[in-house]
């Protein structure tokens, strides 16, 4: 969806199927997104601890056409952050964005770091909120497929014909672990995150976990 058009009947210029798609997936922050939330749609809400995602959005910068292929540090880069300068907005707003609509039936949360430590469990509980039967061999199936591993090595999943990511620069499916931002945040930009992540995320019980 972060492709199409603000009207949803183009995406990349060409049109948009007609009828109901049944799935869409999107990085849109959720006041954009308010009135189709408000439709009897079941929606998985994916998260991931803010200094891991602020290292990947890093690298996505660098390879990204469209982003300019930003060519500064990494502390250029928290700088932009910490300006709410990028896109998307910032990822604390963002977060507590989507987790305002804890409430509304037929809305899942599924967190990164615990898909890393228990695939098989998050498959099922994913199944589950969709209401689909799946045998313990289809769960197998379906997390030996999605493993970083054949993801980083299936050109669907790198978009590597959609032609705006240079990949020389760094890969789409970079590395996909957590706690990878030990090696770029130093202790008072990890410190600026905590107080972030207490100011904004706290009061409303959002929690992210930083390592495993």
């Amino acid at each position: 969806m972060d492709l199409c058009s603000v009207d949803f009947k183009t995406c990349l210029g060409a049109p948009v199927p007609p009828g109901n798609i049944p799935l869409a997936k999107t990085h849109l922050p959720y006041h954009i997104l308010e009135e189709h939330a408000k439709r009897d749609t079941k929606i998985i809400v994916g998260f991931r601890n803010p200094k891991d995602n602020l290292v990947s959005m890093y690298h996505f910068y660098r390879t990204a056409f469209p982003l300019g292929n930003f060519t500064g540090t990494f502390d250029e880069f928290f700088t932009l952050f910490k300006d709410k300068h990028l896109m998307y907005g910032d990822i604390f707003d963002h977060n507590v964005g989507w987790w305002s609509i804890r409430d509304r039936p037929n809305t899942m949360y599924v967190n990164y770091e615990d898909l890393n430590e228990d695939p098989v469990k998050e498959v099922r509980r994913m199944a589950e909120f969709l209401g689909k039967e799946v045998s313990d061999e289809d769960v197998i199936k379906i997390v030996n497929w999605v493993t970083f591993g054949n993801m980083k090595d299936e050109k669907s999943t790198n978009y590597d014909e959609v032609g705006f990511l240079d990949s020389k620069i760094s890969p789409y499916m970079r590395k996909g672990t957590v706690g990878d931002w030990k090696n770029y945040l130093n202790e008072e930009q990890s410190k600026y995150i905590d107080e972030q992540y207490e100011k904004t995320c706290g009061p409303v019980g959002l929690e992210y976990r930083f390592e495993l």
